[in-house]
């Protein structure tokens, strides 16, 4: 019989739109489990250096160069003819990326987050996400929802677009083995740790909505009362020299290290040497729909995860979890000082639940059953 083929579309630069991370993951173990998998990724160097270390030969990975939408969506649509795939995934429902409408595949469709909710875009921009967001329940045959929330608000919602049994998987992010591995010996050699100090370790964008500010806020009170505990913030973002600003004017240089963008094989020499993990989030939809992709990459390392009782982390850790009030520093700070009192530092969730390959084993035997019945 032959093997089923699927087709993830992605846009842009992984540095700075991360939703190619679901085909990139994917990818070998839908091989393993006897797919045919392609990937459509516009020509950049770090697309290139993330292809080439997370997909195997069998993966067929097609790049583009950057150029409009309009082009873009012309180009993707000729290339899906061109290869004529059973399953077209769609990483994210932009512009760019809504291609190929009358092509037999199967469409899929992920959802990662709810522009639509965006306090920080214009009004005309939220009218067109939402709008959008409707749309994609119309062009797809499938919807996969990477958070909880989301599962529940599409399904809603395809209720409303009378469409009550379009299929739907509620499929979170997750890490790559290969990747997240815990390497404590490498560690040691290139980054210098005081046996006495301890480090919370944070991954993403340095951005006030994510938390930034929070931290650093949370930090500064600690240092008040003690230096041994140390934050190192690992990324950019836009609020990057903010961040760096407010370093050097509340003299935190002693307690907080910002180590700017990580590439991804350096990754475990700071994740091995966390003590724990730091996760803000703000009580808003926002927050609530989306998930949080570095939760995931976290796990491997089994040390506590410090965050809020809000979406992916609290349905993720549960009870396993350390908490405090969103956006309140203070309340960061004092679960942090009320963590250093104590010896046993450690996550007992099994992280393999949360690899990439038991993702996809779940989207394969979600998928194809809808793939059967629409061949018949």
């Amino acid at each position: 019989m032959k093997a089923p083929h699927i087709c993830f579309v992605t846009t842009g630069d992984i540095v700075s739109i991360a939703t190619a991370k679901r085909a990139l993951g994917l990818a070998n173990h839908l091989v393993d489990l006897g797919w045919r998998v392609s990937i459509l990724m516009e020509d950049a160097d770090e697309n290139h250096h993330r292809a080439e270390m997370e997909c195997g030969p069998q993966v067929q990975v097609c790049y583009f160069p950057w150029m409009s939408g309009r082009k873009e969506q012309r180009w993707k649509t000729q290339k899906i003819r061109e290869l004529d795939p059973d399953v077209l995934y769609l990483c994210a429902f932009v512009g760019r990326n809504i291609v190929a409408s009358r092509h037999r595949s199967l469409k899929l469709v992920e959802h990662s987050e709810l522009q639509s909710t965006f306090s920080n875009v214009s009004w005309k921009r939220r009218i067109y996400y939402y709008l959008t967001e409707y749309y994609s329940l119309r062009y797809a045959d499938g919807v996969v929802n990477a958070s909880q929330y989301l599962q529940t608000f599409f399904r809603r919602r395809s209720k409303r677009m009378l469409r009550p049994r379009l299929p739907m998987l509620y499929l979170p992010y997750a890490y790559n083995k290969d990747v997240c591995r815990v390497d404590t010996g490498l560690a040691q050699q290139r980054f210098e740790k005081s046996p006495h100090h301890r480090y919370f370790v944070f991954m993403g964008s340095l951005v006030e909505d994510y938390g930034a500010f929070t931290m650093l806020e949370a930090f500064e009170e600690i240092a008040r009362q003690r230096t041994d505990l140390k934050l190192l913030l690992l990324g950019r973002g836009r609020d990057y020299y903010r961040v760096r600003d407010y370093i050097e004017q509340h003299q935190l240089r002693k307690v907080v290290r910002m180590m700017g963008y990580i590439a991804e094989e350096d990754i475990p020499v700071y994740f091995s040497l966390a003590d724990a993990f730091l996760l803000p989030l703000n009580d808003t939809v926002k927050d609530k729909a989306r998930c949080p992709s570095k939760l995931y990459m976290y796990l491997p390392y089994k040390k506590p995860v410090v965050t809020c009782k809000v979406g992916e982390p609290y349905a993720v850790l549960g009870e396993k979890g350390t908490y405090f009030t969103p956006s309140d520093s203070h309340a960061l700070a004092q679960a942090i000082l009320h963590m250093a009192e104590h010896e046993d530092w450690t996550l007992d969730i099994d992280p393999e639940q949360h690899e990439w390959k038991a993702r996809a084993q779940q989207l394969d035997e979600w998928v194809r059953p809808i793939l059967k019945n629409r061949q018949r």
